[in-house]
């Protein structure tokens, strides 16, 4: 405790004996060391705020906003009270917390809709309220998506009739908001279309109809889609046969010249023709007997009345076969009837014709040639020669299987390229390189350097002048005092400090007393009264 007097005492004299220019000073940089510590201290006390929710409905944040108050949380407010932000620390369990109370429950109406149901409702109201559910429940499931912000559903559900043999179909309209810089594809829009055909009874896809928030729609046609979706499909199978067959031609010639060293283009021509052919061949010369069928018939009788029916019946008596006159002559009559059934050969093929087989490609490869040392000692470029362009034709044909009959065309040619812009680029990024690490050397220069001025030139002349005595310098002073004084002076001095002594020892012999009294009040009060008594005998 008298060390920290002594030090206030010191610092008090110090700051006595300094000129207002130097007082003025020396509060300002008392009042900004101050300042900076307590800045300090509230920058480390601030807590880490993340983000929570975003995008909330008023209904959603003023509920949230409540909680948090209730668990005397700290929280944040954005984005026109839309954002809401708490301490990092503390995101996942707020969430989980407001999550097992229903929030945020969000703008739309979901199946909790019927958690209350009033006594008395009517049959239209609860299926109002099913609509109502259905589309907000819709419209959740859609958001879940990650490139959509909002969405809303309309359904227009057909009223269930006895009486009508057609059924009324059902529609359905979707509205979606997508996040910043996202889009979404025609795949994840037939997602959507199919989404609500399979969820809503009486609606099919061809009845769903999707919009974005500036009204461009989306969906369209369904039979126009399939079109444009079977288009981008054979672009793309293109594009990836093309691609294979570039990064097969890359990877075999760059492996053995170095990389950079090649460029290759192909372009492949596909058949996306759907063909389904139907061939019966018949084979007339491996005929096999299938069935046989033999019939036989014989009739022996009289003639019948009338005579014999047919020619001789028209011919004169006596005259008919035979000689015979007489018109009751017996007949014979014999009938035979064969059928023979063959079966022939035949072979029935049903060929599919493979869609997206390749009707004819074309390669082109460019090779760059090397850079030698001639015989100056100087580097120049060296073309390839023709047997190594031959041998890398070879290569290409073999890569990417070369057929002659059916057209492809592969051109392999050694081109010098042209670096130059690669080489600037390289220099560029090299000096940005350096200049980073020049400013990011000279922060860290600048920063010791005031560091250590600061430190030299007001930390360190501060703490020599707080704990410095001012006593050398009195007693300096004084010698100075009295190396200009005369003899009667010095004398007279001589006896003031002399005088001054004989105070101080009073003065610490009152204190020594006063100190004993207080240790021992009993044996004071003897020794007094002794003195006393001995004073009163005298």
């Amino acid at each position: 405790m008298n060390q920290l007097q002594i030090f206030f005492s010191q610092l008090s004299d110090r700051f006595v004996a300094l000129s207002q220019g130097q007082k003025v000073a020396a509060l300002v940089l008392t009042t900004v060391t101050i300042g900076s510590v307590l800045a300090m201290s509230f920058w480390v006390k601030t807590p880490d705020l993340q983000l929570l929710y975003a995008n909330l409905s008023e209904k959603d944040a003023s509920a949230i906003v409540d909680n948090l108050k209730t668990q005397n949380i700290p929280y944040e407010l954005s984005n026109q009270g839309k954002t809401i932000r708490v301490p990092s620390n503390q995101v996942h369990e707020v969430r989980l917390k407001m999550a097992s109370e229903g929030l945020p429950e969000g703008s739309e109406v979901g199946l909790e809709i019927f958690d209350k149901t009033a006594l008395g409702m009517t049959d239209f109201i609860q299926k109002l309220n099913y609509q109502r559910a259905l589309q907000g429940e819709l419209a959740r499931t859609i958001k879940t998506l990650d490139s959509i912000s909002s969405a809303r559903v309309h359904l227009v559900i057909p009223k269930q009739t006895l009486f009508i043999r057609e059924k009324a179909k059902g529609k359905a309209s979707v509205t979606i908001k997508t996040n910043a810089g996202r889009t979404l594809s025609q795949h994840q829009v037939q997602g959507i279309i199919h989404l609500i055909s399979s969820s809503v009874e009486g609606i099919t896809a061809d009845n769903v109809v999707v919009v974005d928030d500036k009204g461009r729609l989306l969906s369209g046609s369904q039979s126009a889609h399939a079109g444009a979706a079977r288009s981008s499909s054979n672009y793309q199978h293109q594009r990836k046969v093309e691609k294979e067959f570039e990064k097969t031609i890359l990877a075999m010639l760059e492996d053995a010249l170095g990389e950079g060293m090649i460029i290759a283009r192909v372009t492949a021509d596909l058949d996306f023709e759907k063909n389904d052919q139907t061939e019966e061949i018949y084979d007339p010369e491996s005929q096999v007997v299938r069935s046989q069928q033999t019939a036989t018939e014989s009739v022996v009788g009289a003639t019948p009345a009338g005579g014999v029916i047919g020619v001789q019946a028209q011919l004169p008596a006596g005259q008919n076969e035979g000689g015979a006159g007489t018109s009751s002559q017996p007949s014979k009559r014999d009938k035979n009837n064969s059928v023979l059934n063959y079966e022939i050969n035949k072979i029935t093929r049903i060929v599919s014709k493979p869609i997206g087989i390749i009707k004819k490609l074309s390669v082109a490869v460019m090779v760059d040639g090397v850079m030698a040392e001639n015989e100056a000692g100087d580097t120049e470029y060296k073309a390839r020669t023709k047997e190594e362009m031959e041998q890398y034709l070879q290569l290409v044909q073999s890569a990417v299987g070369y057929n002659q009959e059916r057209g492809d065309q592969i051109k392999v040619e050694n081109i010098k390229f042209d670096r130059t812009t690669e080489l600037l680029r390289a220099k560029e990024l090299e000096r940005e390189k350096q200049i980073d690490l020049a400013f990011q050397v000279g922060k860290y220069i600048l920063g010791l350097i005031f560091v250590i001025l600061f430190f030299t030139k007001v930390i360190k002349p501060m703490i020599a002048w707080m704990t410095t005595s001012v006593a050398p310098e009195e007693e300096e002073t004084e010698e100075e005092k009295v190396a200009g004084m005369s003899e009667a002076q010095k004398l007279e001095e001589e006896e003031m400090q002399r005088l001054e002594e004989g105070l101080a020892s009073a003065s610490e012999m009152r204190k020594s007393v006063l100190d004993f009294r207080t240790k021992d009040p009993k044996y004071t009060s003897a020794v007094v009264r002794k003195w006393l008594r001995e004073k009163a005998t005298v």
